[in-house]
């Protein structure tokens, strides 16, 4: 069990997967989260491409590296979004992408992303971050935790070198995502940070053609699943925590996929040993790792989903849509079949998602 949070931070980390099964749903869904809310409805217009989606601008062949993280292309009427999924790390030699991928970017007229940042000023981010990070009210751990959780957290302190003052403000669960995070970047050679990552190519590319962004998910939203679950499902999170030595050598000995290898298997389009580690966490009933399946999975593909689904529907004028979403969002129902995600979802609401790359 110790692996199984390292790994699910590994797929979160770079796949993105997020959400809740829409087809058993036992929510875990948290409280004001709802997958059918609508976000505030941002007045865009679209810019003047000339993307006209039945007459593709020509480029270059072969100019791409050959990645298209499954896109594929869903219509209603005159309307067509193209979803790619990403991951959120990179290499140099990655850009450009797949001609199917930089083809449909050059016809977008408006780029999705994940979070949705509209109308926030850095203060008001940096308050909403903080408010995510810290716990309520000024209450440390002995406040918040049964005190089985609270030793153990000090102990785990302790033996990551970390000291208690600085950290016991602290909402166990971002601390207990960091922690593991760092596990995971310290064994990878992969370059993780944001400027380096197929996100921000794609937020590059908008940017040079002056397309308006907008998010799907409001950032309180994914701040509040990642970062306050349910107390159960924090204190499944605290448990997961060990030494970080015993926590590395338990990984490299598990035979799980490491952030290269996962990065390597997207460079090369080859899903299948992605979703085998998707599939992992399935045979576990610990709140933690059903809480990482179907909400922070699941449930938000459902969620990105449903926008989508919307933007298609109530945008009058003819429009292009390029959405850029974790890679798991696209692929994630191919792992087993409590999953889902934005293709299935489109799937059984009626729509036609066609896996473009392979027209090419």
């Amino acid at each position: 069990m110790k692996t199984r949070i390292l790994l699910t931070v590994c797929i979160l980390l770079f796949l993105a997967g997020f959400g809740a099964c829409s087809r058993t749903r036992e929510d875990h869904t948290p409280a004001s989260v709802n997958p059918t809310a609508t976000p505030a409805v941002v007045a865009v217009t679209p810019s003047d491409s000339g993307g006209d989606p039945s007459e593709p601008p020509a480029i270059p062949a072969n100019t791409g590296s050959g990645i298209h993280g499954a896109i594929h292309r869903v219509t209603y009427g005159e309307n067509t979004a193209y979803i790619f999924g990403t991951i959120h790390g990179g290499m140099p030699d990655w850009f450009p992408l797949a001609d199917a991928v930089e083809d449909a970017l050059r016809r977008a007229d408006i780029v999705l992303v994940e979070v949705d940042e509209i109308g926030l000023s850095p203060e008001a981010m940096m308050d909403a971050v903080m408010g995510a990070i810290f716990l309520p009210d000024g209450l440390t751990w002995v406040d918040f935790l049964p005190e089985e959780h609270y030793n153990h957290m000090v102990e785990m302190m302790d033996a990551w070198g970390v000291f208690y003052s600085d950290v016991n403000t602290m909402n166990p669960s971002y601390l207990v995502w960091q922690l593991t995070m760092s596990i995971a970047i310290s064994l990878s050679s992969l370059d993780v940070g944001i400027e380096a990552s197929v996100d921000s190519y794609i937020a590059s590319v908008a940017a040079q053609r002056g397309l308006p962004v907008i998010g799907l998910e409001p950032i309180e939203q994914q701040l509040d699943i990642l970062y306050n679950p349910p107390l159960e499902v924090v204190l499944a999170m605290i448990m997961h925590l060990h030494p970080p030595d015993v926590m590395v050598e338990d990984f490299l000995e598990s035979g799980e996929l490491t952030l290269d290898e996962m990065a390597y298997y997207y460079a090369a389009n080859d899903f299948a040993p992605i979703n085998e580690s998707f599939a992992i966490i399935v045979d576990f009933d610990c709140p933690y790792l059903v809480y990482m399946r179907e909400v922070v999975m699941d449930w938000r593909s459902t969620f990105y989903a449903n926008e989508i689904i919307r933007l298609l529907r109530e945008t009058e004028e003819p429009t292009t849509f390029f959405a850029a979403v974790g890679l798991s969002h696209v692929i994630r129902s191919g792992a087993h079949e409590l999953f889902t995600d934005i293709i299935e979802q489109l799937t059984l609401a009626g729509f036609h998602p066609v896996p473009i790359w392979e027209q090419r």
